[in-house]
């Protein structure tokens, strides 16, 4: 039987937990309630609230009147809480406490005439609700190529803050990237929540010791995408599957030592069932 061996971190980080907490509370008192996009990324646990009345919605004119609206762990920008305070809407909000640090940095930024960059991706919620704090002086770059296209004015105040999923080796080489075009002024701000950081050096130093690593995780999810992207790294034999369907038995078949790490919003109960199947007989 083969060896498999945790990362230090794994299941529900602070902040995904903190949200489903949140609307199981919910649930438990009104039955029925409304999440704008996916609470967190993940399938499962998705599809587990639905079935206990979290549904989730892409617009607000989606919720009906009376209706419970769950911002999701990701946040949303000032338009939409505007939107919902008008129409009297009852709001709860999951928003991770790493993430609203980095909302009350890109709006103060804003405020103080900043112009805000922000490393990430464009079409996560988490950064569409920061582009929004930031306002229209706001650059999105997910890495050094699209830095280096950046056209900015000599006289700007540049900032920088994260996506708070990113890898700090994205985050430091776009930095890097944007001090090399010689800014007048330059604030920088590591928005990466300590979790994720913590969760990918954990993931690195397990990938190096193993002969294969499994990375578990919401396709969709920002963090366990660059959980893989880490452990690719070091070890070609790195796979990302999102339960235990999805893995393959030939590529752990015969391996003395398997290592498996989790986005943060994983379930441990998700885990689980991947070790059982990798020691299955």
């Amino acid at each position: 039987m083969p060896a498999v061996t945790l990362a230090k971190k794994t299941g529900f980080c602070f902040g995904v937990k903190r949200a489903v907490d949140m609307a199981l509370e919910v649930l438990e008192k009104e039955k029925a309630a409304y999440s704008l996009g996916s609470i967190i990324h993940n399938r499962q646990v998705v599809e587990d609230l639905a079935g206990k009345g979290l549904a989730v919605v892409e617009r607000i004119e989606d919720v009906p009147q009376g209706g419970t609206v769950v911002i999701s762990s990701h946040g949303s920008g000032p338009q939409i809480a505007r939107r919902l305070a008008k129409q009297g809407m009852k709001v709860v909000d999951t928003t991770c406490p790493f993430v609203l640090n980095a909302q009350r940095i890109a709006k103060s930024l804003h405020k103080e005439g900043y112009a805000v960059i922000i490393v990430g991706d464009k079409d996560h919620p988490e950064v569409r609700a920061l582009v929004d704090f930031a306002g229209e002086k706001t650059y999105v770059v997910k890495d050094t190529k699209e830095a280096a296209a950046l056209r900015l004015s000599p006289n700007e105040k540049l900032s920088i803050v994260s996506q708070t999923t990113q890898s700090t080796e994205r985050f430091l080489d776009v930095v890097r990237e944007i001090l090399k075009k010689g800014p007048k002024e330059m604030r920088i701000f590591n928005t990466i929540c300590r979790d994720a950081q913590e969760r990918q050096v954990a993931a690195r130093a397990l990938a190096s010791k193993v002969k294969v690593m499994l990375v578990v995780g919401g396709k969709n999810s920002a963090n366990t995408r660059r959980l893989y992207d880490v452990c690719r790294k070091v070890s070609p034999f790195t796979y990302l599957i999102e339960t235990e369907k999805e893995l393959d038995r030939k590529r752990v078949s015969g391996k003395a030592r398997i290592g498996i790490t989790s986005g943060a919003s994983t379930p441990q109960w998700v885990i689980e069932k991947v070790v059982k199947k990798i020691q299955k007989k």
